[in-house]
Protein backbone atom coordinates (compact mmCIF):
# COMPACT_ATOMS: atom_id res chain seq x y z
CA UNK A 1 0.00 0.00 0.00
CA UNK A 2 1.09 3.27 -1.24
CA UNK A 3 2.26 5.29 2.09
CA UNK A 4 0.99 9.20 1.54
CA UNK A 5 2.68 11.95 0.44
CA UNK A 6 4.68 14.04 2.98
CA UNK A 7 2.79 17.47 1.84
CA UNK A 8 -0.35 15.47 2.58
CA UNK A 9 0.88 14.13 6.03
CA UNK A 10 1.86 17.45 6.53
CA UNK A 11 -1.51 18.61 6.11
CA UNK A 12 -3.24 15.97 7.89
CA UNK A 13 -0.90 16.74 11.25
CA UNK A 14 -1.88 20.12 10.39
CA UNK A 15 -5.22 19.90 11.06
CA UNK A 16 -5.29 17.53 13.71
CA UNK A 17 -3.32 20.09 15.16
CA UNK A 18 -5.99 22.94 14.29
CA UNK A 19 -8.67 21.09 15.89
CA UNK A 20 -6.88 20.19 19.56
CA UNK A 21 -9.59 22.67 20.95
CA UNK A 22 -12.42 20.20 19.94
CA UNK A 23 -10.64 17.09 21.10
CA UNK A 24 -7.66 18.05 23.32
CA UNK A 25 -10.47 18.19 26.79
CA UNK A 26 -11.34 15.01 25.88
CA UNK A 27 -7.89 13.31 27.12
CA UNK A 28 -7.38 15.63 30.82
CA UNK A 29 -3.89 15.88 30.01
CA UNK A 30 -3.52 18.25 32.32
CA UNK A 31 -5.66 16.93 34.93
CA UNK A 32 -5.36 15.17 38.42
CA UNK A 33 -5.66 10.79 37.77
CA UNK A 34 -7.03 9.70 41.45
CA UNK A 35 -6.19 6.68 42.66
CA UNK A 36 -8.82 4.43 45.13
CA UNK A 37 -8.21 1.56 46.92
CA UNK A 38 -10.79 -1.14 48.63
CA UNK A 39 -10.42 -3.42 51.97
CA UNK A 40 -12.78 -5.53 53.81
CA UNK A 41 -14.36 -4.67 57.00
CA UNK A 42 -15.17 -6.98 59.38
CA UNK A 43 -17.39 -7.52 62.97
CA UNK A 44 -15.69 -9.98 65.12
CA UNK A 45 -16.66 -9.58 68.87
CA UNK A 46 -18.72 -7.17 68.48
CA UNK A 47 -16.20 -4.41 67.05
CA UNK A 48 -15.19 -3.02 64.04
CA UNK A 49 -12.46 -4.69 62.32
CA UNK A 50 -10.22 -4.18 59.05
CA UNK A 51 -8.46 -7.69 58.56
CA UNK A 52 -5.69 -5.96 56.28
CA UNK A 53 -2.75 -4.41 58.16
CA UNK A 54 -1.30 -2.67 55.08
CA UNK A 55 -5.05 -0.98 54.53
CA UNK A 56 -4.98 0.19 57.75
CA UNK A 57 -2.06 2.20 58.03
CA UNK A 58 -3.62 3.85 54.68
CA UNK A 59 -6.62 5.01 56.28
CA UNK A 60 -5.49 8.06 57.44
CA UNK A 61 -8.67 10.30 57.08
CA UNK A 62 -11.03 8.51 58.74
CA UNK A 63 -14.09 6.46 57.82
CA UNK A 64 -17.20 8.67 56.90
CA UNK A 65 -20.12 7.76 59.51
CA UNK A 66 -17.94 6.57 62.14
CA UNK A 67 -16.17 9.51 64.06
CA UNK A 68 -12.22 9.03 65.38
CA UNK A 69 -12.05 5.29 63.35
CA UNK A 70 -8.63 5.63 61.95
CA UNK A 71 -7.75 8.97 61.98
CA UNK A 72 -4.48 10.65 61.48
CA UNK A 73 -3.60 12.05 64.39
CA UNK A 74 -5.36 12.74 67.74
CA UNK A 75 -7.93 15.48 67.28
CA UNK A 76 -9.29 17.69 70.28
CA UNK A 77 -12.74 16.45 69.03
CA UNK A 78 -11.87 12.94 69.50
CA UNK A 79 -9.67 13.42 72.46
CA UNK A 80 -13.00 15.75 74.44
CA UNK A 81 -15.78 12.74 73.58
CA UNK A 82 -13.23 10.06 74.95
CA UNK A 83 -14.66 11.92 78.29
CA UNK A 84 -18.22 10.93 77.50
CA UNK A 85 -17.19 7.05 77.33
CA UNK A 86 -17.42 6.45 80.92
CA UNK A 87 -19.47 8.21 82.30
CA UNK A 88 -22.36 11.50 81.91
CA UNK A 89 -20.41 15.43 81.23
CA UNK A 90 -21.86 18.52 82.00
CA UNK A 91 -21.41 20.83 79.78
CA UNK A 92 -22.31 24.69 79.60
CA UNK A 93 -22.89 26.33 76.15
CA UNK A 94 -22.58 29.96 76.67
CA UNK A 95 -24.50 30.02 73.43
CA UNK A 96 -27.60 28.33 74.43
CA UNK A 97 -29.88 29.27 78.03
CA UNK A 98 -32.28 26.77 77.23
CA UNK A 99 -32.88 23.76 75.13
CA UNK A 100 -36.43 21.31 74.84
CA UNK A 101 -34.55 18.38 73.55
CA UNK A 102 -30.84 18.45 74.93
CA UNK A 103 -30.18 17.19 71.71
CA UNK A 104 -26.51 17.65 69.78
CA UNK A 105 -26.08 17.54 66.15
CA UNK A 106 -23.04 15.18 65.34
CA UNK A 107 -21.23 15.00 61.85
CA UNK A 108 -20.79 11.49 62.29
CA UNK A 109 -23.89 8.90 63.02
CA UNK A 110 -21.67 6.70 65.86
CA UNK A 111 -18.10 7.43 67.68
CA UNK A 112 -15.21 4.78 66.72
CA UNK A 113 -12.38 4.02 68.24
CA UNK A 114 -9.24 2.22 67.18
CA UNK A 115 -10.28 -0.52 69.23
CA UNK A 116 -13.48 -0.71 67.18
CA UNK A 117 -15.75 -0.35 70.04
CA UNK A 118 -19.27 1.93 69.00
CA UNK A 119 -21.25 3.97 70.57
CA UNK A 120 -23.75 6.33 69.98
CA UNK A 121 -24.46 9.78 70.96
CA UNK A 122 -26.83 11.14 73.41
CA UNK A 123 -27.40 14.28 75.28
CA UNK A 124 -30.21 16.04 77.22
CA UNK A 125 -30.68 19.46 79.36
CA UNK A 126 -30.46 19.05 82.73
CA UNK A 127 -30.73 21.60 85.36
CA UNK A 128 -28.96 24.57 82.54
CA UNK A 129 -26.49 22.47 81.68
CA UNK A 130 -26.05 19.93 78.65
CA UNK A 131 -25.14 16.30 79.61
CA UNK A 132 -23.53 14.06 77.38
CA UNK A 133 -22.99 10.12 77.22
CA UNK A 134 -22.67 7.80 75.18
CA UNK A 135 -23.70 3.92 74.73
CA UNK A 136 -22.05 0.95 73.58
CA UNK A 137 -24.52 -0.26 70.60
CA UNK A 138 -23.96 -3.52 68.33
CA UNK A 139 -21.33 -2.75 65.90
CA UNK A 140 -22.91 -5.11 63.05
CA UNK A 141 -26.21 -2.66 63.50
CA UNK A 142 -24.11 0.15 63.10
CA UNK A 143 -22.28 -1.09 60.06
CA UNK A 144 -25.23 -1.89 58.68
CA UNK A 145 -27.26 1.80 58.82
CA UNK A 146 -23.50 3.59 57.58
CA UNK A 147 -23.31 1.94 54.72
CA UNK A 148 -24.77 1.92 51.33
CA UNK A 149 -25.15 -0.45 48.78
CA UNK A 150 -22.83 -0.35 45.97
CA UNK A 151 -25.21 0.94 43.43
CA UNK A 152 -25.75 4.03 44.63
CA UNK A 153 -21.94 4.23 44.08
CA UNK A 154 -20.21 5.70 40.84
CA UNK A 155 -18.81 3.03 38.81
CA UNK A 156 -15.12 3.51 39.73
CA UNK A 157 -16.05 3.00 43.07
CA UNK A 158 -17.74 -0.37 42.16
CA UNK A 159 -14.58 -1.13 40.60
CA UNK A 160 -11.92 -0.24 43.51
CA UNK A 161 -13.86 -3.00 45.37
CA UNK A 162 -14.06 -5.80 42.85
CA UNK A 163 -10.50 -5.65 41.54
CA UNK A 164 -8.83 -4.24 44.81
CA UNK A 165 -8.30 -0.66 43.16
CA UNK A 166 -9.07 1.91 40.50
CA UNK A 167 -7.77 5.14 38.61
CA UNK A 168 -10.02 7.57 37.58
CA UNK A 169 -9.93 11.32 36.19
CA UNK A 170 -12.82 12.53 38.10
CA UNK A 171 -12.72 12.43 41.95
CA UNK A 172 -15.17 10.64 43.83
CA UNK A 173 -15.82 12.54 46.66
CA UNK A 174 -13.85 15.04 48.70
CA UNK A 175 -10.94 13.02 50.38
CA UNK A 176 -11.13 14.81 53.75
CA UNK A 177 -14.44 12.90 53.83
CA UNK A 178 -12.71 9.40 54.91
CA UNK A 179 -13.28 5.90 53.57
CA UNK A 180 -16.91 5.21 52.60
CA UNK A 181 -18.48 1.88 53.35
CA UNK A 182 -19.95 0.13 50.22
CA UNK A 183 -22.16 -2.93 50.84
CA UNK A 184 -21.96 -5.36 48.08
CA UNK A 185 -23.20 -9.01 47.61
CA UNK A 186 -23.73 -8.97 51.52
CA UNK A 187 -20.07 -8.31 52.45
CA UNK A 188 -18.77 -4.81 53.86
CA UNK A 189 -15.77 -2.70 52.25
CA UNK A 190 -14.04 1.05 52.75
CA UNK A 191 -13.38 2.57 49.33
CA UNK A 192 -10.72 5.14 49.60
CA UNK A 193 -8.54 7.82 48.19
CA UNK A 194 -5.02 6.30 48.17
CA UNK A 195 -3.48 9.00 45.81
CA UNK A 196 -3.31 11.67 43.75
CA UNK A 197 -1.49 12.09 40.37
CA UNK A 198 -0.57 15.29 38.52
CA UNK A 199 -0.48 13.92 34.94
CA UNK A 200 1.36 17.63 34.20
CA UNK A 201 -0.13 20.85 35.31
CA UNK A 202 -3.47 20.90 37.06
CA UNK A 203 -3.46 24.59 35.83
CA UNK A 204 -6.21 26.31 33.25
CA UNK A 205 -3.74 28.76 32.09
CA UNK A 206 -1.50 26.15 31.50
CA UNK A 207 -4.07 23.95 29.41
CA UNK A 208 -5.14 27.01 27.23
CA UNK A 209 -1.23 27.98 26.57
CA UNK A 210 -1.13 24.19 25.10
CA UNK A 211 -3.64 24.64 23.32
CA UNK A 212 -2.88 27.82 21.64
CA UNK A 213 0.22 26.73 20.59
CA UNK A 214 -0.95 23.57 18.83
CA UNK A 215 -3.57 25.79 17.28
CA UNK A 216 -0.71 27.97 16.08
CA UNK A 217 1.65 25.21 15.00
CA UNK A 218 -0.98 23.24 13.05
CA UNK A 219 -1.82 26.81 11.21
CA UNK A 220 1.69 27.20 10.21
CA UNK A 221 2.15 24.05 8.84
CA UNK A 222 -1.05 24.64 6.64
CA UNK A 223 -0.66 27.86 5.68
CA UNK A 224 3.28 28.14 5.25
CA UNK A 225 5.84 28.14 2.38
CA UNK A 226 6.33 24.64 1.40
CA UNK A 227 10.27 24.05 1.54
CA UNK A 228 10.26 21.55 -1.15
CA UNK A 229 9.60 23.06 -4.74
CA UNK A 230 8.59 19.81 -6.18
Amino acid sequence: MRLPSPQTRRILFGVFLVLTPLWGPALDLTGPDYTYESTEIVVEDNRLVIPDEDDRRDLFTGVAGFACFYDLGPSRYCTLEATTLNGRVEVDNPNVQYSSSGHLSTADNYLTYYDGRVFAYNSTWEDGHYVLWTERVSAAAALETVADPASSFPDAAVTAVREGTVTTDEELWPSEDGARVVELDGEFYLVYQSGVHESLNDNAQFEELLTWFAVVFGAAMLFGRDSNPN
